[in-house]
């Protein structure tokens, strides 16, 4: 039993800070002949050790930790204690061990800080008071080496067991290391510098990390625009025959509070306030550890670091703060995708960390497989089994991340988005104008013609006005076809042209989705324009029926056969602009195959938006990954409608705040009251708090009606829009603004104040540029809410006689139903 915990804990703390000696030869020759050794001797942060023996019949599992040496000292004092922390006693029969002083002998490396202890003299003690056996304990080798790299302000120590620490101003604000392979003992890294601007640490030719300061990178280089920082490549060897993991772990406390990453069907903000289970890093329809539509590779911290991953790592994994396996997790948390209606009763997830204890870790992993695993949190998907052709033949496996510590976290956020791809121009003024009105919330896949032409009309006739309307789903004769069903819609061209006449644009719902019993399907099947199975026919299941196959989007003349097809519908029926939907790879068939080879499923998503939806000047799309450089606008993915975080209206604004840093500032918020999904519909109190809520976000979005809600529901959301009016030349400005520097529209709190501590938790406020904040409320029965303004003095655009002092809190802020707290700076 000793030999098997001890030899457990020798690997563990052989991972995380490295074996000092030999756990076999070593200790044996140690503790001679009357003394049998059973277990480990290693360290853990250089200052502690465990070791297990058995000595004159008495078993022993002990901690021994030794006291930093004063300067100048030669000895430093160890103490014993066994796993409960009881000094001098170990084993069930009383045994004590005796510390004595030691040999302590200082040594200081040529770039850092080192040190090395040569012997530690112990007395086992028995039951009697008889020294069994006097040890002496050999533990050098125990070095440590830091080396130290500087970019502009930014300082990052390595150390050569594969540990840095990312420093500011002296201040420590990052740690991370490098996660290696148990059977590598982490002090035997060898450090090398090249230069100024670049450390290797290797540990033969298996294991190798290389750090390079930004500022040294080429132009064109992954990461090179990055400002204070440094570019970590951790890369081993690939074991073809087993699961290969190159991971970097970043530890969250150190660099505060964090945000980004990717939206989440339940939605957390800051991130470490929930527990995201390590999974695939690519969008989803709601995936099996709750990642939804928008995925991106950076996060950004309240202490101004900014950690960037390289978006086409293959296989890329990603946990943060994930949570710690429980007994019952083993049965219960089998993680499986699932579509349509399998939804309505999984779990949403990320767990919020009041819920479960969290690892306070961000792990980024680059593996060698998509895997299903075993025991608690694997993860079922149907990715799992696919093999990237780009990298089959790889023989190592690389996981590149920089790490940057900017001045602070709006500086930070700058320092990523100003690297990614900007878009031409923003969407159309008309979106932000006035609000979309889709048919899918109210009339799901049962619309026509004349029910269009009448929800049109209902809109006018109830003194509502609308840039778009939207028919979506069930439009076509076949999925796939993109031709109008003439019995649905005998006229389309005539329909078209009567909603130009109201001022409606008109857009059609599309996907890359279509059904084998289609004149689409049988013209491009021969031509190579679907995405291929290598496991089976390329046709899977979606959240309708019947089954379909997937537009290649890799494949030029596939996609221009796609997009010919769209611009057609557009010339000869008028039709204005299309609402492309889905994109996500989950929805590919198992083991795809495309025309051009992916090293990632993400990039399917990628030429979804750029290939296809960039092409047409009014588009919306809902997916998206290192996507930025699009005009459409960004749908967050379908809401619930209910109240609370877990996809409800409590979700909106902490999905918006991420996807302006993420990178995305045309955010479409869904559809206001949510979709009234398994028999769920918003009462008038809801649906009033989410028009209010969405009121003055970018873009707004109807499908069920106000009016149905009753009168006030009706009144009091036409109020929500006039207050829009007095805005919306400040949204379509900062719109502009955005297509130049992807500078969000809507803003996180802290973007105002980034010093300020206090807005860095605040999921439920946001603001408009620099002189608006608003404060929806968005819990049910609220008519009283909590606001935070930032340093300055601002005003109720209600009662503007009233001057507020910012740098504080509003409590018990009165918000009736039919209030929306709006706060303008006091520029007088």
């Amino acid at each position: 039993f000793f030999y098997r915990r001890a030899h457990d804990g020798f690997a563990r703390a052989r991972r995380t800070a490295g074996a000092t000696s030999s756990p076999s030869s070593r200790f044996a020759r140690s503790c001679g002949r009357g003394a049998r050794r059973s277990a480990a001797l290693c360290a853990n942060s250089g200052r502690a050790f465990s070791v297990g023996l058995r000595a004159g019949g008495v078993s022993m599992c002990a901690m021994a930790t030794w006291r930093a040496p004063v300067a100048g000292a030669r000895w430093c004092q160890v103490e014993l204690c066994d796993r409960r922390r009881e000094c001098a006693r170990v084993g069930r029969r009383g045994a004590r061990v005796m510390a004595h002083k030691a040999s302590f002998e200082p040594a200081r490396g040529a770039r850092g800080e080192a040190s090395r202890t040569q012997s530690v003299s112990v007395d086992v003690i028995g039951p009697l008071g008889r020294v069994l056996r006097d040890l002496t304990l050999d533990v050098s080798g125990v070095r440590r080496e830091w080396t130290i790299l500087r970019c502009g302000e930014a300082m990052l120590r390595v150390r050569n067991d594969g540990r840095v620490e990312l420093r500011r101003a002296g201040a420590l604000v990052g740690a991370a290391r490098c996660a290696l392979p148990l059977d590598i003992d982490a002090n035997s890294g060898v450090v090398s510098a090249r230069g100024d601007d670049e450390v290797v640490v290797s540990w033969g030719s298996r294991v190798t990390l290389v750090v390079r300061a930004t500022r040294s990178l080429k132009n064109g280089e992954a990461f090179a625009d990055l400002d204070d920082g440094f570019a970590l490549d951790f890369s081993m060897d690939d074991w073809q025959y087993g699961h290969t993991t190159a991971e970097i772990v970043v530890e969250l406390a150190p660099s505060g509070n964090w945000f980004g990453g990717a939206h989440q069907m339940r939605s957390h903000w800051p991130l470490e306030n929930g527990c995201w289970e390590i999974g695939p890093q690519m969008p989803f329809d709601n995936g099996p550890n709750g990642l939804n539509t928008l995925v991106s590779t950076h996060w950004v911290t309240s202490k101004g670091v900014a950690v960037v991953a390289d978006p086409d790592t293959p296989y890329f994994h990603v946990g943060l703060n994930a949570p710690k396996a429980t007994w019952f997790d083993g049965f219960m948390s089998k993680r499986t995708f699932g579509v349509g209606i399998q939804n309505a009763t999984r779990q949403i997830l990320p767990f919020h960390a009041r819920e479960r204890e969290g690892d306070g870790l961000l792990r980024l992993q680059a593996r060698n497989s998509f895997r299903k695993g075993y025991g608690p949190f694997s993860m079922n998907h149907p990715l799992v089994g696919w093999v990237s052709p780009k990298h089959i033949n790889a023989t190592r496996r690389h996981m590149r991340v920089a790490l940057c510590a900017n001045a602070n976290v709006k500086v930070a956020t700058m320092n990523v988005l100003r690297t990614l791809p900007k878009p031409s121009s923003a969407p159309p003024k008309e979106v932000f104008r006035a609000p979309i009105w889709t048919t899918w919330a109210k009339m799901k896949t049962n619309v026509s013609q004349r029910k269009v032409l009448d929800f049109a009309q209902e809109i006018q006739d109830n003194g509502m006005v609308g840039s778009v309307i939207e028919i979506d789903d069930k439009w076509q004769s076949n999925y796939g076809d993109l031709e109008f069903d003439l019995k649905k819609f005998p006229n389309p061209t005539a329909m078209v042209d009567k909603l130009h006449e109201m001022g409606f644009k008109v857009t059609l719902w599309v996907m890359p989705f279509i059904a084998e019993d289609t004149n689409a399907y049988r013209d491009g099947k021969d031509k190579g324009y679907f995405v291929d199975s290598n496991a089976r026919t390329g046709f899977f299941k979606w959240w309708q029926s019947p089954p379909v196959v997937a537009l290649d989007v890799t494949n030029p003349e596939a996609v221009k056969w796609f997009c010919d097809n769209l611009r057609s519908l557009q010339e000869r029926h008028g039709i204005d602009g299309f609402k492309f939907d889905a994109g996500e790879p989950c929805f590919l068939p198992r083991r795809f195959v495309t025309h051009m080879p992916l090293g990632h499923p993400a990039e399917y998503t990628r030429a979804w938006v750029n290939n296809v939806a960039s092409q047409f000047e009014l588009a919306e799309v809902r997916s998206g990954h290192n996507s930025t450089g699009n005009a459409s606008l960004v749908r967050m993915g379908d809401r619930f409608s209910e109240w609370g975080i877990e996809n409800g209206l409590g979700s909106l604004i902490p999905t918006l705040l991420t996807s302006g840093v993420m990178g995305y500032p045309f955010c479409l918020p869904d559809i206001i009251g949510g979709n009234a999904y398994f028999g769920k519909h918003p009462d008038g109190e809801l649906m009033v708090r989410w028009a209010q809520a969405n009121a003055l976000m970018p873009a707004m979005q109807f499908s069920l009606t106000p009016w149905t809600s009753g009168v006030v529901a009706k009144e009091m959301t036409a109020a929500a829009l006039k207050m829009r009016d007095q805005f919306v030349d400040s949204l379509i400005h900062f719109s502009e603004q955005a297509a130049l520097s992807l500078e969000p529209i809507c803003r996180p709190l802290w973007w105002l104040d980034p010093e300020d501590s206090e807005t860095f938790m605040i999921a439920d406020q946001f603001a408009i540029g620099e002189d608006v904040i608003v404060a929806p409320v968005v819990c049910q029965g609220a008519s009283h809410r909590a606001v935070y303004l930032t340093a300055g003095e601002w005003r109720d655009i209600t009662d503007p006689d009233v001057v507020y002092q910012g740098g504080r809190w509003i409590e018990d802020f009165s918000a009736p139903l039919g209030k929306l707290p709006i706060f303008v700076r006091n520029r007088a």
